[in-house]
């Protein structure tokens, strides 16, 4: 074997070293939205991925895990052009942009400093509501095709947004090995322009203000 086939053989007995070392954990839930309307049931489901990996830390303030998500937003059509959104975060103004990444973790209450534990994350299975306190952010779009008529909402002031018959019915989580869903453009067909580009993955928070942002309708 010549000096560059074993160069090469070098390189991925590193690489597989690296990835046993250093592994990363992939596992995916369905989140659905329900809203009553009129006494009928409407619903809108997005499928969530996330990967934690184990990183090298070079500093101190490095995590030890990285988290990656790939996923979209959450429309529910309910009728008679009025819409509800939930987003990729949480918070009064979407502030909380890693909110997704840690629904599942929450929820079974894991320590993922455990090598076990984090381990464990590919094979959870199981299906619950989410409490208040853990529910995305909500908005509405007056007209889809444009973004500026966004306008944020609340779980308990639908009757006031959208008219009466119109109920909160809550978030269900359920672990999943579905594909990721791609719906979202369809729906909201800006998004694409939203989220391309190098931009497309910057968050931008203000305080006190909710600010437009890619990674809100899509996370690839």
């Amino acid at each position: 074997m010549n000096r560059f086939g074993i160069a090469a053989l070098a390189i991925v007995g590193v690489f597989a070293v690296y990835k046993l070392s250093y592994p990363t954990y992939t596992y995916r839930y369905r989140m659905t939205v329900n809203v009553e309307v009129d006494g009928q049931l409407r619903s809108g489901s997005s499928v969530i991925e996330v990967n934690v990996s184990k990183q090298v830390r070079f500093l101190p303030d490095v995590n030890p895990l990285g988290y990656a998500e790939r996923g979209e937003a959450i429309f529910v059509d309910l009728g008679k052009g009025r819409n509800i959104v939930a987003l990729l975060a949480s918070g009064a103004f979407a502030e909380g942009i890693d909110h997704h990444a840690f629904i599942v973790t929450k929820h079974f209450k894991m320590n993922l400093f455990d090598d076990r534990q984090l381990a464990s994350l590919p094979g959870l299975r199981g299906r619950w509501e989410l409490a208040r306190d853990d529910l995305p952010t909500l908005v509405t779009f007056a007209n889809p095709s444009d973004p500026t008529t966004l306008r944020l909402i609340a779980p308990d002031q639908l009757e006031q947004t959208f008219g009466e018959g119109v109920h909160w019915r809550g978030i269900v989580v359920e672990m999943t090995t579905d594909a990721v869903t791609t719906a979202i453009q369809a729906k909201l067909p800006w998004v694409t322009k939203l989220t391309s580009g190098l931009s497309g993955g910057t968050v931008i928070v203000s305080p006190g203000k909710f600010t437009l942002n890619g990674p809100y309708f899509k996370k690839a």
